[in-house]
């Protein structure tokens, strides 16, 4: 994770304002290239944002989460950031695009970076099909299954489920992303309460702080497993 550079102190009476150059904004996809659904209408300043698809609602719902984790008000964040509760209330609504500047202020402020307020939140888990993958005519395949960044500490599993079988319900905590893929045989994989099957080849990911387990049916089957946890 890079260092967020520290910011100097802003005159007193002086908020910040959303002029300068901005976060981009690319077309929502996600991390497969499919494209999202359109964001809504903005959403009501009266309760917390829900996730959705753009980098500008992954902002809002990373910059609450961490605003009430810390058991702040709107006006303790403006003034332990400098910038004006009006623009933070905006951009809790995803009405804002903040600047650079301001992003990296905010993220300094939460003890984060940039990178991770961007991030879009695992709302239900990313499933790449081993029949979707391209296999080329050389010797050799090579496929980018996922891409990740701002893991600290990473566990690697290999699981072996026996017929009729069901996994521990396990639930690693808030911040965490779990990776799967089924080497052989077939398993359904649970995330709060919704069964998503998966066929040898298979891969997954999903929020790692859901509850969730795997099942198997008349075969056997093996999974190899990463769970990435956030940096301390």
């Amino acid at each position: 994770m890079s260092a967020v550079p520290a910011v100097p102190a802003r005159p007193e009476g002086r908020a910040a304002t959303a002029a300068g150059p901005t976060v981009p904004g690319p077309s929502p996809a996600d991390a497969s290239g499919r494209a999202l659904p359109e964001t809504g209408a903005a959403r009501s300043a009266g309760g917390p944002p829900s996730p959705r698809g753009s980098v500008r609602d992954a902002l809002s719902v990373n910059l609450n989460r961490r605003r009430l984790a810390r058991g702040w008000s709107l006006r303790e964040l403006s003034a332990a950031t400098g910038i004006s509760k009006g623009l933070l209330s905006q951009i809790e609504r995803a009405e804002a695009n903040p600047t650079l500047d301001i992003l990296s202020r905010i993220a300094g402020v939460l003890e984060t970076d940039p990178v991770a307020l961007l991030r879009r939140p695992l709302l239900e888990p990313e499933i790449v099909r081993a029949r979707d993958l391209t296999e080329p005519d050389d010797e050799t395949a090579v496929n980018l299954l996922f891409s990740a960044h701002g893991h600290g500490r990473v566990e690697i599993y290999r699981s072996r489920l026996h017929p009729h079988a069901q996994s521990q319900v396990s639930s690693h905590g808030a911040g965490s992303v779990e990776y799967v893929m089924v080497v052989s045989g077939q398993v359904s994989l649970v995330v709060d309460g919704v069964a998503h099957r998966l066929e040898t080849g298979d891969s997954a990911r999903f929020d790692g702080r859901a509850s969730h387990f795997y099942t198997t049916e008349d075969c056997p089957a093996t999974t190899h497993s990463i769970v990435g946890f956030p940096m301390d």
